[in-house]
């Protein structure tokens, strides 16, 4: 089974508009077109003058579409409605767990018919950690063709950049900053209300970082507080990394053992953030960079979008 070496995820941070610590209510009006705003919709906690203290109140997350729009494609997980009208676009309410990722491996799908990309992937099959994972728990040690190709099977795509409610191709680098395209990130910050899925301070309770001590990935939608940006929407941070349609590149540094390496050491992206990793700067706008097409790791998973 082909193995991408393992390596240390490089963590790069996006602050919109330069902000790039929590303010106090009082310090910001509004929010504009480039920033997260840390305290719209009453997110803030009473000492909000304190940055590190928890938020107190309940969570800010939006209200997903209710126009009764079905969202397509009918394997799980089941996905939800959201945006703004006239852009709104559906996406996973979880993690794809092992037993949604058991059943596309049983399905067989010939991995000849991937685009020239992923023209390397030749298997499917998944790296588990060492217990195998529990059926619940997010199917991880997959690549980013294996999480394209599921989420083709399953009649939806990998989240990437929407608009007029349609994907358009993946997120550009001039878009990764840009909550109206980038659905990921819309759907996470709720348009651009919340710097975390929850609110608009970090809770060491809420997602399943280094702080919430959980040690492992768990079974997906199974950490009560984290949920959001829209109602319905599980994990978004923490748990494990999640590979998006983003901006992959040609980077002659991620090759390995001298050789051309080819699409399968084009350096993409991971967003949201894993059990492994720690603090506050884990937020809607935070990625990974750096990260090889075919990397194949513990504590990275994916999740699906759909028109």
């Amino acid at each position: 089974m082909r193995r991408a070496a393992a390596r240390r995820l490089v963590i790069r941070a996006i602050a919109l508009g330069g902000v790039a610590a929590l303010v106090a209510c009082g310090a910001l009006v509004g929010i504009d077109d480039l920033a997260i705003g840390e305290c719209k919709g009453g997110l803030c906690a009473a000492d909000a003058g304190e940055p590190d203290a928890p938020a107190s109140q309940d969570s800010g997350a939006l209200p997903p579409d209710d126009s009764g729009v079905a969202c397509p494609g009918t394997p799980a997980p089941p996905a939800v409605r959201v945006g703004p009208p006239g852009n709104t676009f559906c996406i996973d309410t979880t993690e794809v767990s092992n037993v949604d990722y058991d059943a596309f491996l049983a399905a067989e799908v010939d991995p000849t018919a991937q685009p020239p990309e992923c023209a390397w992937n030749t298997s499917f099959e998944r790296e588990r950690p060492d217990d195998g994972g529990a059926p619940a728990e997010p199917a991880v040690g997959v690549d980013w063709c294996d999480a394209r190709a599921y989420c083709a099977w399953a009649g939806k795509y990998l989240c990437g950049k929407v608009e007029g409610g349609k994907k358009t191709g993946p997120v550009t680098p001039e878009g990764l900053s840009d909550y109206k395209s980038h659905q990921w990130m819309l759907a996470c910050s709720a348009e651009a209300r919340l710097r975390y899925p929850y609110g608009g301070l970090y809770d060491p309770a809420r997602c399943n970082l280094v702080d919430f001590d959980a040690g492992r990935a768990l079974p997906v939608g199974t950490a009560p507080g984290c949920v959001g940006g829209y109602e319905g929407i599980h994990d978004l941070v923490g748990n494990v990394w999640e590979w998006f349609d983003g901006p992959c590149v040609a980077d002659g540094s991620l090759e390995v053992d001298g050789g051309d390496g080819g699409p399968a050491s084009d350096s993409c992206l991971l967003k949201g953030g894993s059990f492994l990793d720690n603090g506050a700067a884990y937020d809607c706008r935070l990625e990974a960079a750096n990260i090889r097409r075919d990397l194949r790791q513990y504590n990275v998973g994916f999740r699906c979008c759909s028109d």
